[in-house]
């Protein structure tokens, strides 16, 4: 017994110098591990406060930057009358690509400018006469007191008119491609299926069957103008970019070609196309 005692007694020291050991060992680790982390916090707290400088430092640039639109000075790039007159005209042309995926012929460039064209000059005029019901609304004066505002104020009633003329013109236009050949059959289809299913075999057409069935036509009809004037919408803005990507190398394509024809003679050698 004496023995085994003694055995025992041994065991139980050398586990307890080993968990002595790990329990240092592990203490060591977190500290470690913990002045990683306080570092690693303190050198993001520098990196985020040297990028909040030199943000701030390229935004009061920025702000020093004239109006690239009408030169204004401290705009920023870009004052506010001349950004309201940007998103103006992106305003005017996406209500004349909206028009067109029901109105013209979508193959037909010329077709899809003469949509565009009647609903530019339309919001124009919608524009104008909100113009003319400001100015009959200032007193003498006024404007010329404050340009800058007024230019302001002028632009940002230019963009709410097309702005509140855009769902106008969507709407126009998912109700008439809700009548397309591709909207009809899909909701006779949705019809149909909707008459066939088994609490309406009895009675196909019934007060019920006939309430369900319009009502399922009515959201497929729905849906499939959505799809399509999206699908429309996009094949329009595609081939719009590309028009504008061509027309941007046109020039140059005309000065290469312009090159490529001029003889390399001791003359002409080194001439460079203006």
């Amino acid at each position: 017994m004496t023995e085994r005692r003694r055995v025992l007694e041994d065991r139980l020291r050398e586990y307890a110098v080993a968990e002595a050991e790990d329990f240092v060992w592990r203490r060591e680790q977190a500290r470690a591990e913990q002045a990683r982390r306080e570092a690693a916090r303190g050198a993001a707290r520098e990196r985020g406060e040297r990028e909040r400088q030199e943000a701030a430092a390229a935004e009061a640039v920025r702000q020093e930057l004239p109006c690239g639109e009408c030169g204004r000075e401290r705009s920023a790039g870009l004052c506010e009358a001349c950004g309201l007159r940007r998103r103006t005209e992106a305003a005017i042309v996406e209500a004349g690509l909206v028009a067109a995926t029901w109105a013209a012929d979508l193959d037909d460039a010329a077709d899809v400018a003469a949509v565009a064209a009647h609903v530019r000059s339309t919001l124009e005029a919608d524009i104008e006469a909100t113009h003319q019901q400001f100015l009959e609304l200032v007193e003498p004066g006024e404007l010329e007191a404050d340009p800058v505002a007024a230019a302001a104020v002028l632009a940002f009633d230019a963009w709410q008119t097309v702005e509140q003329a855009l769902p106008e013109y969507r709407s126009s236009a998912l109700g008439r491609l809700g009548r397309t050949p591709e909207a009809e059959e899909e909701a006779r289809r949705a019809y149909k299926t909707e008459q066939n299913r088994r609490w309406f075999r009895a009675n196909p057409n019934g007060a019920d069957a006939v309430a369900a069935a319009t009502k399922a036509a009515d959201t497929a009809r729905e849906r499939t103008a959505e799809y399509l004037c999206t699908v429309r919408l996009e094949q329009l803005r595609e081939r719009t970019a590309d028009r504008t990507e061509q027309a941007a190398a046109a020039p140059w394509a005309a000065r290469l070609t312009a090159l490529a024809e001029c003889p390399l003679d001791g003359e002409t050698a080194g001439v460079v196309i203006a």
